[in-house]
């Protein structure tokens, strides 16, 4: 029974940490423990301090230790924090099925990296869908590392391997969706990494329903449409174990930070096509939902349907396609206003004092001009791109890690996925009305720093349009950071850039009115 007991205390703890001996008495007694004490909770607590620490208050506060984790069988990866232990339990407790969802930066693919191991050890096979080819080869590399007894294979163009010769896979969700990966005869555990993304229809084409052990990985999990509920929810089950930003500051896994909105303002002739625009885009909308039924909510099923009905063959293709030429026009102009090439300009002495930086834009011809700009003011910086073949992008991100570019323009393919160097300033020049995207970029500049800065994160907007936080923009993002950023600020337009580079350096950043 005392074996049985101390899984119990295992998994209640995996769930929810922080419980006292009294907390989890009674859902030991629940759980058909009956005639177990207290004094039985402390016996089994204080007797495998291998597995179970405490905050050493008075009453103590108990948690999984983070120094207990596989020391045998195929992990040889590094110590796996507390949080990652506590998520892997809560997951086998669920029945090995859920989400795990982590802010970026605090570890995700580590809990992957454990269930693919204990899955190798169980004598199944394990197949991790990743969204594109570099996280593809990323899983791979870490997982030959970190598995270093288990074959790997992948599965994408230029690669056919299978699970006849593999017992771990690496595949593209685009491949997995089109083709059957399931191995034969044998259980099998599926691993989707940015496992939101697979809420779309022909994503989820690719969760197979013969994989009975799940596992969904993202930093956000969150869709603007019923994908969640739809596709993952049915198959993955609920979210298991989270790493909030909360929790990763407080076990030392993120930088502090601070946040800065800094406004732009749009010239009289931008401003007069964003409003006409702005005027079409909401006619437009309107026109969709009451007159063709289009859902009003949420947008990225009104944006689903209208993208159909775009195809042709309806009474309202041409409005859905006025529609979609009108909300890409706006959305341009948003990310190219000049004004934000000159707030870059004043941000030019925060860049040079900073050790690296990356700016988040929306086109490929956005980071060009960028870089461009950056380096005409004598700091080293490069565009980065999809377009550009695998090897001159990692050469970029190697000559970033050196040191010998400081800054990185990007559009969204630094969103999510691929790691990045360190980095402690991050500039949002085309932001996003998604949270989730908004998260994720932050997340590749909050790493902790050696010498224990905090990190910067600017975002850019132009006032007085749906950008700006005052008309609401970003309200569930600066919502998640209040009360976990060490400042949330609003820069108005006039703020020179010296003002700009006295709040970056002395951290004192003083609200501009």
């Amino acid at each position: 029974m005392w074996e049985l007991a101390r899984s119990g205390l295992r998994q209640l703890l995996a769930a929810r940490p922080g419980q006292t001996k009294h907390d989890l008495l009674p859902a030991l007694l629940r759980s058909g423990f009956s005639g177990l004490t207290a004094s039985d909770v402390n016996r089994l607590l204080y007797g495998d301090r291998s597995a179970f620490t405490h905050d050493g208050s008075a009453l103590p506060r108990w948690r999984l230790n983070s120094a207990e984790h596989v020391t045998h069988g195929t992990y040889a990866g590094p110590q796996p924090r507390a949080w990652q232990i506590e998520a892997l339990a809560a997951w086998n407790a669920a029945g090995r099925r859920g989400i795990v969802e982590a802010v970026t930066g605090t570890g995700k693919t580590t809990v992957g990296v454990l269930a693919a191991a204990e899955a190798v050890d169980r004598g199944e096979r394990v197949l991790v869908l990743v969204p594109g080819r570099e996280l593809l080869d990323q899983w791979h590399e870490i997982l030959q590392r970190e598995l270093r007894t288990v074959r790997v294979g992948r599965l994408t163009s230029g690669h056919d391997d299978s699970f006849l010769t593999h017992s771990v896979l690496v595949a593209t969700v685009q491949t997995a969706a089109r083709c059957s990966v399931f191995p034969i005869g044998r259980a099998g555990l599926l691993i989707a990494d940015e496992v939101h993304r697979y809420g779309a229809r022909t994503y989820a084409m690719a969760l197979d329903n013969r994989f009975e052990a799940r596992l969904g990985l993202t930093a956000t999990y969150a869709r603007e449409d019923n994908g969640l509920d739809e596709h993952l929810k049915p198959y993955f089950g609920d979210v298991v174990a989270r790493c909030s930003y909360e929790r990763g500051l407080a076990d030392g896994i993120l930088a502090p930070f601070r946040v800065a909105f800094v406004e732009t303002a749009f010239r009289p002739d931008e401003r007069a096509l964003y409003e006409e625009c702005d005027q079409r885009v909401r006619a437009l909308r309107h026109r969709l939902v009451v007159q063709h039924g289009c859902p009003p909510e949420p947008f990225g099923e009104f944006l689903a349907e209208v993208a159909r009905l775009g195809h042709g063959g309806h009474i309202a293709t041409r409005d859905a396609r006025r529609y979609l030429n009108a909300f890409s026009e706006r959305r341009q102009l948003l990310a190219n206003c000049a004004g934000k090439y000159d707030a870059l300009e004043r941000l030019v002495p925060a860049t040079r004092a900073s050790d690296r930086g990356l700016v988040f834009g929306e086109t490929k011809e956005c980071a060009t001009d960028v870089a461009e700009i950056l380096r005409r003011h004598g700091v080293e910086a490069h565009a980065l791109t999809s377009e550009m073949p695998s090897p001159v992008r990692r050469k970029v991100l190697t000559s970033f890690k050196n040191g010998e570019i400081r800054m990185i323009a990007a559009p969204r393919l630094l969103d999510e996925g691929i790691d990045v160097p360190e980095a402690d300033l991050g500039i949002v020049f085309a932001a996003s009305r998604s949270r989730r995207q908004m998260i994720q970029r932050m997340g590749r500049v909050i790493r902790p720093k050696r010498d224990g800065r905090p990190a910067t994160f600017v975002v850019l907007f132009v006032g007085g349009t749906s950008e700006d936080p005052e008309f609401g923009a970003h309200a569930d993002f600066v919502d998640e950071l209040i009360g976990v950023a060490e400042d949330v600020s609003v820069f108005r337009s006039n703020t020179s850039g010296q003002e700009l580079l006295d709040w970056y350096g002395t951290g004192s950043w003083e609200r501009a009115q």
